[in-house]
């Protein structure tokens, strides 16, 4: 098995399971109905649609709105990190205040840092233990993306096709997760409903997987509340985006598959616990990052970056520093001043 790693290094970039308090989170259900155009609707009307019909059948949402207070400080104040990215945020987790944010609310092509959200809806509906069948339908990947390697007739767990998703980003998974559950307008109509249940209004999603789509947008503050969501929530996600290797043991079925996480952010920040970097050719290089100190967690969101690993660790260890706790990183150097001209 090869998975396809190229994507993360031709964009420049660059396990302990925690125990949180998870936000307080009611499920809704909506009794199932006819089949629907949704991702037409969607596109058109706007994600609140999929919030008030029941396009999708039955899945459960977590109505949890999630507010994080502030504006943030300046985008450039002193000693803050040289950062070059379209949008982000710094959030402190624990509470929910942002610390920074860059066009926080810009719609943005988000790449696959949207799996967080199919993370999320997948995890609210399904049990880890479930097995999924790939069918051929939904491995319709292109050459170029990154994969798993998974054939028609191979049956996982929903745990395993999590795995793979968030540690090496792999679109079949993904694809799996959607298309051979509930079908992929069911689940897409879902990941909108979360969004709006969630009281985030910057996002609209057009599949599980995030590849470029005029239809496909999140801003780096639904982001983060999504990925602070889904961690809090789930222990299961936040042992996988934690995880460095890891393994699917081979069985009748399917060979093994040996899984290393892309996200370089392990390698530019000691206390990074994951959660989920993307590219795309529109996205550019983004990255949803969380790191931990002394019990206390940030979380930040760069999107369209360059050396967005490299930045979202100095972005971190910024905050952690405007909160009471030492840089772990040595300052950056300052710029070399020009020549004196000539004459």
């Amino acid at each position: 098995m090869t998975v396809r790693q190229y994507r993360w290094v031709a964009a420049g970039f660059g396990v302990s399971i925690l125990a949180v308090t998870a936000f307080v989170a009611v499920r809704t259900t909506v009794a199932t109905g006819g089949h629907h155009d949704v991702l037409a609707a969607t596109a058109s009307r706007g994600a609140a649609v999929d919030a008030e019909k029941p396009a999708w059948y039955g899945l459960s949402v977590l109505n949890s709105p999630v507010t994080f207070s502030g504006d943030g400080a300046s985008p450039t104040p002193a000693g803050f990190p040289a950062i070059s990215a379209t949008a982000g945020i710094l959030v402190d987790v624990d509470t929910k205040t942002i610390l920074w944010q860059l066009n926080g609310h810009a719609p943005l092509p988000p790449a696959s840092t949207i799996k967080v959200l199919t993370a999320l809806v997948a995890l609210d509906n399904f049990s880890p233990d479930r097995s999924i069948t790939a069918t051929a339908d939904a491995l319709n990947q292109a050459w170029d993306e990154t994969k798993m390697g998974l054939k028609p007739g191979m049956t996982l767990s929903v745990r395993d096709l999590l795995t793979a998703m968030l540690m090496v980003s792999a679109n079949d998974a993904a694809q799996v997760l959607a298309a051979d559950t509930v079908g992929l307008q069911r689940f897409v109509a879902a990941m909108n409903a979360q969004v709006a249940a969630l009281g985030l209004h910057d996002t609209r999603v057009s599949s599980p997987v995030g590849l470029d789509d005029p239809h496909m947008r999140a801003s780096a503050y639904d982001l983060a509340a999504i990925a602070a969501t889904v961690f809090d929530r789930f222990p299961l996600f936040r042992g996988i985006v934690a995880t460095r290797t890891a393994s699917i043991p081979v069985n009748a079925n399917h060979p093994v598959f040996w899984l290393e996480n892309v996200d370089g952010l392990f390698q530019k920040y000691p206390p990074a616990v994951g959660i989920k970097p993307g590219w795309t050719g529109d996205a550019g290089a983004c990255e949803i990052g969380m790191a931990v100190r002394d019990g206390h967690r940030l979380i930040s969101v760069l999107m369209h970056g360059t050396l967005v690993y490299t930045s979202s660790a100095r972005l971190l260890d910024w905050g952690f520093s405007r909160e009471g706790l030492p840089a772990l990183l040595p300052p950056q150097p300052s710029p070399s001043p020009s020549p004196a001209a000539t004459h």
